[in-house]
């Protein structure tokens, strides 16, 4: 099993099988000096941002916006 080094510290024992065609193109994500988990944490944080960004697309198409002090309300914060 191989170890690899995460961002916290911590050492991620895991394996993730891929086909050849995803280790394929997952190899040629990966920039130069990069690891593998690296490109895949990349590759998540990304996606997140794009989830985001979706969410923010859709709100703004609603139009449904509550002021920040009645939501904290609402929300008990």
């Amino acid at each position: 099993m191989s170890e690899t080094k995460v961002n916290d510290g911590e050492i991620a024992n895991k394996r993730v099988a891929l086909t050849p065609s995803t280790w394929a193109d997952l190899s040629l994500l990966k920039a130069p000096g990069r690891s593998l988990g690296e490109t895949v944490a990349d590759l998540i944080a990304e996606h997140k941002l794009m989830q985001l960004e979706r969410d923010l697309d859709v709100i703004r198409k609603d139009g449904r916006y509550i002021p920040w002090e009645e939501a904290k309300k609402e929300l008990g914060l």
